[in-house]
């Protein structure tokens, strides 16, 4: 009779469970089970890889949450309701008409770079202006989607700017 070995070699994150001698079995070896932990899928360790970095550059990356929000949301009223392009597109005037207001009653609360603040106004022109082509024609439009992509790329790289020369 062949002598079994004292201990069982069990690989690392495994648990084992002892099944104790069942009766009438009482010169049998004891059952062993190894249940080992399912490796995660290649895709599950990319989503893991992937939303872990995005939640560290969080705050870098704001903007381009904001734009994929903004546009998912454009889809919805474009459907939902077409009549905003009435609000929206007076609206679009209205970051540029604000710089213009506070620039001529107060300019000294534009504050030492004015540059900054008439591009965000821009910035804000263009995207409600986007908004509201993108209720009237919809978001599908290849032309829109384009000006949309170009405009999340300028506005991540002016808040890149804005945060790292404060």
């Amino acid at each position: 009779m062949a002598r079994r070995p004292r201990t069982v070699q069990v690989p690392p994150g495994a648990t084992t469970v002892r099944i104790p001698t069942q009766r009438g079995a009482k010169n049998a070896p004891p059952v062993f089970v190894v249940v080992s932990e399912a490796r995660p899928t290649l895709t599950s360790r990319i989503a893991r890889a992937v939303g872990g970095w995005a939640w560290r550059h969080r705050a870098a990356w704001a903007p381009t949450a904001y734009a994929v929000l903004a546009y998912v949301l454009t889809a919805v009223v474009h459907l939902i309701g077409p009549w905003m392009v009435y609000v929206l597109a007076p609206a679009a005037i209205v970051p540029l008409l604000a710089v213009w207001w506070v620039r001529v009653k107060s300019p000294e609360r534009i504050g030492e770079r004015p540059g900054r603040l008439l591009a965000a106004a821009v910035l804000a022109t263009l995207a409600t202006t986007w908004t509201a082509a993108t209720v009237h024609y919809g978001p599908l439009t290849v032309p829109l989607a384009w000006v949309w992509a170009g405009l999340t790329v300028a506005v991540q790289v002016f808040w890149l700017v804005i945060r790292r020369s404060k």
